[in-house]
Order: structure tokens, then sequence, then C-alpha cells
């Protein structure tokens, strides 16, 4: 009987290269993701190089192995086998010729499973290809210094071609070192055990700082060794697939892991500043229980409209306000509501933060060609009952939307508007029709999120005129506030969680009117607040008198109409 093929973390175990709770580790990792292979997961952890992995490999598959790097310092690569191939093949597949023998072209590659890439090679070289495996980094390095050296000029591009190869080998290297691992691993996990939503990566001409939002604020962490920089930003990059090659572009990437005892969703986004990239680390707790609509923060009263609106057979109902002020979670537990067996819900995000069961749900996907306005026709033909849309950008979606709404759908969508009476002069200013407009929105919610203050140190004082004046308080009565004080249960912020602030317009016939004749946004809010729309700040200032939050943070988030 044939002896069974040992698996490669097996092997890697063997020769001492990982240990058996490294394998677990990222086999744990694997099991959280799809599509990634054991070997890249482990090099990405730092728990073993490229060329281990690569040499592992072609003893677990009966494959040559050929130390790319030694070669060229050695024999060569034949001239003959590298004219074969042209140079964007070669970067493609990962694949360096290496020399002919008897009517073959042996060709070292990152991937000699790859029966296709095989396939290609034989075709444009007209020689029959024998695989073997190299370390994918010497591969592609091998390829910037054989090309270059074929291309005009002189020594003088080789040195180039090969400057560039180097730093880029030796960023993957550093990326790979135990302790930029290890630092990088910290920086997740303290953020995501200390309730972190962002995490900010940014360069500076002599320091590298690190900042965790929080509760929506930003706090400064210790800086991070400028020497590091590079390291820790490549390591972030390997892990989500990114191109650490480019530098110049900004790029955005995914990573799925556990930490802190928590599944989580990082969403990667890096730029180019005159120092260096700038990376933005978006942290999403797939562990987290959504949002009912109870524990949004609406008042009671505003809480009854709300729901009476999503219930609704048909018509749009859209969410505004700035970045970061909890419109998907307003939406997600919307439709959570209405969530039965008996609608079709469909879907589309960018990206989609949480899955809910018995919900379509899609994501964009701009470089395949799924954009907002793509996806929305496609699912205006897949018989939905319910549209969420993850925001409304250009005039074509906004467009099929406002249709949708008015041929019998019910949709949700987002809007980047500061306030509710702004959404449709929004939507006008994309050339929509006013009178369609008037005819399809049956609510629109703003809001803003203000942080909760800790009611373990919470401490309580009696409110000034001055101070009553200032937050709009015109009546006499005398007021308790609460001020932030900050204990060790709330880490000296005075401050443990968020709540919605929000101001519901539902338009009433004479908003429509006016939303009909391209009335100013001004015009809008008077009439609303004359037909009993509570403002942003009207409602801040409630929580403000239940002792909720505090006056500094009603200032922070809203502001006098």
């Amino acid at each position: 009987m044939a002896e069974k093929m040992k698996r490669l973390g097996e092997l890697l175990i063997e020769k001492g290269v990982i240990t058996a709770r490294q394998l677990e580790e990222a086999l744990e990792e694997q099991r959280a993701t799809t599509g990634r292979f054991i070997g890249a997961i482990l090099v990405a952890r730092g728990a073993a190089s490229e060329e281990q992995v690569a040499l592992g490999l072609s003893e677990q598959l009966g494959f040559a192995y050929v130390d790319v790097v030694k070669m060229r310092r050695a024999m060569d690569t034949e001239p003959k086998a590298i004219n074969l191939v042209p140079e964007e093949v070669c970067r493609r597949l990962a694949a360096l010729p290496l020399f002919i023998a008897q009517n073959t072209l042996t060709v070292a590659m990152g991937n000699p499973l790859d029966i296709k890439a095989v396939d290609e090679l034989q075709s444009v070289s007209g020689l029959r290809i024998r695989p073997v495996f190299g370390c994918p980094t010497a591969v592609y390095d091998a390829i910037e210094r054989k090309y270059a050296a074929k291309g005009p000029g002189n020594g003088e591009v080789e040195r180039g071609g090969a400057e560039v190869s180097d730093k880029l080998s030796n960023l993957m290297r550093e990326a790979s070192l135990g302790h930029v691992v290890e630092m990088v691993n910290y920086i997740i996990t303290h953020a995501a055990e200390m309730g972190a939503s962002d995490i900010h990566l940014e360069p500076e001409e002599k320091n590298f700082n690190c900042r965790y939002r929080i509760d929506g604020v930003l706090y400064s962490m210790p800086q991070i060794p400028g020497e590091h920089q590079a390291a820790v930003i490549s390591r972030i990059k390997i892990m989500a697939n990114m191109d650490i090659a480019e530098k110049r572009l900004p790029q955005d990437g995914r990573i799925r892991l556990r930490a802190a005892g928590k599944d989580v969703d990082l969403r990667i986004s890096t730029f180019p500043t005159i120092h260096g990239e700038n990376l933005v680390v978006r942290i999403l707790d797939r562990s987290k229980a959504l949002l009912e609509l109870e524990e949004l923060g609406f008042s009671k009263e505003e809480h009854k409209k709300f729901d009476g609106l999503i219930k609704r057979p048909h018509g749009i109902m859209l969410v505004t306000g700035p970045t970061g002020s909890g419109k998907t979670t307003t939406l997600y537990a919307a439709i959570s509501r209405i969530n039965t067996l008996k609608k079709n819900i469909i879907t589309l995000e960018d990206p989609v933060e949480y899955e809910i069961p018995h919900i379509r749900q899609s994501q964009v996907n701009v470089k395949a060609g799924l954009t907002f306005a793509s996806g929305l026709r496609s699912i205006v033909r897949q018989d939905p009952d319910v549209i969420m849309i993850g925001e409304i950008r250009d005039k074509e979606t906004a467009d099929i939307a406002i249709h949708s709404a008015l041929t019998g759908h019910l949709v949700f969508s987002t809007l980047h508007t500061n306030d509710a009476p702004s959404a449709a002069t929004r939507l006008i200013d994309m050339r929509i029709e006013p009178f369609l407009l008037a005819s399809a929105i049956i609510g629109v919610v703003a809001q803003r999120l203000v942080r909760t203050l800790c009611d373990s140190c919470k401490k309580e004082y009696k409110s000034s005129k001055e101070l009553k004046e200032e937050i709009g308080l015109r009546d006499s009565k005398d007021y308790l506030f609460y001020r932030e004080v900050g204990c060790q249960k709330c880490r000296d912020t005075g401050y443990q969680g968020r709540m919605g602030v929000f101001e519901l317009l539902i338009p009433n016939d004479e908003i429509k009117d006016l939303i009909t004749k391209k009335v100013s946004a001004d015009t809008i809010r008077d009439a609303a607040v004359k037909a009993g729309m509570r403002t942003l700040r009207d409602d801040a200032l409630d929580k403000v008198i239940a002792g909720v939050t505090s006056v500094s943070e009603l200032l922070r988030v809203t502001e006098e109409s």
C-alpha cells in the first residue's frame, strides 16, 4: 500500500520549522478565511519563511527545488531560455526560465501545480516544460534582474532594477521577522480589547504614530519606533494580500482573524503621504450582536414613528449623517425588525458588515463591475419586497432607487448630508426630478453618535444661566446635569459606549409641495419643525437632561440651527 502523503504542516513540524501550536493557530485562521493556503498563512504570520515553505512543498509533492539565489551566483540562467518567454508572462505567472535540455525548458515557479500556467509557458516557448519549485520572492527578484538587464541602456538600468528588487526582498524579510509580527499582533489585539473601531498608523517626518478611535474619539497610543515603519506597514499589507511594492497609489484590503477572543474583520486602507503610507484599519467585530431598534437611542415617540415607517409596503427611507455616525447600524436594525420569511429582502452593501439570516446580502465589487447602480438594476429583477442600498452616491443609483420605491418596493439607503431636510436638496442636486422625490420619500432620519457617561464616576452639577443659554434652554427651571470624571472602569475617559441622537423628518403635504418647488433646506427645516420635527440638538438635549450624556458631548456633535 502506498504511503499516505504527509501534510505540509506535519512536514514543517518534523523539520523543526514550526511548532504544533503555530500550526493549529494557522489552521484556525485558514478555517476563518477562504481561498488561502496554509503555507501562505504561515509565512504571513512569521512562523516560517517562504523558502522553508517552498522546500516543504517540493518534498511533499515530489517536485525538484531550485535555490534561485544560489543559482544566480553560480551558473546563472541561459540567455536563450530567458528570450523564449516574454517578461509580462513571467511576471504574471511568477515563472523564471532557467535552461533548455533535450527540447525541455526547465522553469522555476512559485506554484508548479498551476497547470494553466504550465500550458501557457509551453504554448509561448514551443518547448515541453519541466516545472520546479522556487521561492516566490526569489523568483520575482530574479525576473526583475534578468529582464532589467535585457532592457535598453547598460549596467545602470540593471543596477536600478536590482536595487528595487533588493529593497522589495528586504522588506518582505523584515515584515516576517518575529518582533515585527508580534508588534502588529499586539497593535490589533490591543485595539480589539479596548473596543476600538479604527487603528490609525500615521507617518511623520521623525515619528510613526499609532492612534485608536474609541467611542468616536481618537486616542494616542505609544509611538512605534520609526525604523519599523516600513516593516509594520508591509506586514499588514501582506496579511491583507495587498501589493507591498505599490506605495504611490491608495490600496484597500481585508483580513479576517481572531483577536482578543473575538472573530473580527479588518478593512485595510492605505494612502500615500509625503512621509510614507498612512494606514487605517477598520475593526468590525463579527461576534457582536446586532442592535435592536429599541437599543439605538430613539425616544419613545420617535421610535413609534420610525417603526411605523419601516413597516410601510413601499417608498424610500433615508438615513443621513457623516461617516461613522451609525447609519449602517440603524439600517441593519430596521431590516432586522421587518425580516420575516414572507418577505424577500435583498441588500447591496460596501462592505457587508454583519450577516443576517434569511436576507440575501451582496457586496459591491467595482473591479468586477458590480457597482451600486449595476447591482441595483439586477436586484429589481430578483422579485424583492425590500431593498437596502448601502449608499446613494450618484444619479444613476438615485434614479433606480426612487423608481423602485414608486413601483411597489420598500427601499432603505444612506446619504451623506448634515441633517434630514438637506436630503431632498442633495438628491435634487443629483438631478432627480423633485416631483418624484416628493412622491417617493416616506421619511428621513439624520443621526449622530454621542458618548454615554460612565455610571460609575459621572458627577452631578447644577446648571448655570449662561450654560442653559449656550445649549438652548430658555426656561427658568433649574436643571441637574452630569459631567465626565474618569475611573478605571471607563479607562479614565468618563464615558462608556455610545448612543444615537436623531431627527426624524416625515414629509407632510406642505413639505412635499416645498420639495416639488425646489426650495432651500432651511425652508424645509422650518416647515418640518413647525410640523413637529425635533432636531438633533433637541434630542441630544433630552439625553443631557436625562443624565445619559454630557453638555460637552452635545456641543461636540450638534450645532444650533
